[in-house]
């Protein structure tokens, strides 16, 4: 090795100044890092909040499924029908409810058929139907009875007090041999709203409209 090479291993060369201190540079770094850091935990934090403060919507629930009258309920219609056809018809005797073949229970619907024999030896029978206000829809409405075009002989529409409306049909039809007959009056009262629709039918005995009236608008005859 020559001695300029020796000379020039031997210098000291000064690194020139860099203009900035790197240490500072990290340390900045460093810190920017953590601040984003802290952000995205705020932010997280935040939203995970939110979810919890914000109101789900109330549940919906589902009305009930109508159901058939109770036992208590069906005794109770059946006795107050009992005492109804003892004030309207004096001196009634061999009185039976419910035992009809077509007396039928459902949801909110019970039929009753009362079958007697009056003071005067005379058998008679009559059904009496109750509805509940989710079965009122298989009843024909008030404003579709009364028509022109209907088939009955006589047909009124009564107001009542409470706001209900009570109709009375006599009907008519034709036996064997065409000759009109008579079939009785028939009811139907229409709670206020529609609510609850109670229909009775003259099934072969001539009850008056007076009697007819007396029976079908005793306030026992509802379902809750």
């Amino acid at each position: 090795m020559t001695d300029l090479e020796t000379r020039l291993r031997d210098v000291e060369l000064a690194e020139p100044p860099l203009g900035f201190d790197p240490d500072a540079i990290a340390d900045r770094a460093a810190r920017q890092v953590r601040r984003r850091s802290a952000a995205v935990v705020v932010a997280t934090v935040a939203v995970v909040a939110a979810a919890f403060l914000v109101p789900s919507p109330a549940p919906v629930v589902p009305a009930a499924a109508p159901v058939p009258p109770s036992l208590a309920e069906q005794s109770r219609i059946r006795v107050a029908l009992g005492e109804a056809v003892t004030r309207v018809l004096p001196g009634v005797h061999d009185l039976t409810l419910g035992r009809s073949s077509a007396d039928s229970i459902g949801p909110e619907r019970m039929s009753v058929t009362a079958e007697f024999v009056d003071s005067s030896g005379r058998p008679g029978n009559f059904q009496l139907t109750v509805r509940g206000a989710r079965a009122a829809h298989q009843v024909v409405p008030a404003d579709r009875l009364c028509t022109a075009s209907g088939s009955a002989a006589r047909c009124v529409r009564l107001p009542q007090p409470d706001g209900g409306v009570l109709v009375l049909s006599e009907l008519v039809y034709q036996d064997e041999n065409g000759t009109p007959v008579r079939d009785g009056i028939t009811g139907f009262l229409y709670h206020p709203g529609g609510a609850t629709v109670i229909m009775i039918g003259g099934l072969g005995y001539p009850l008056t409209e007076e009697q007819l009236t007396k029976v079908i608008t005793d306030p026992a005859f509802v379902l809750p």
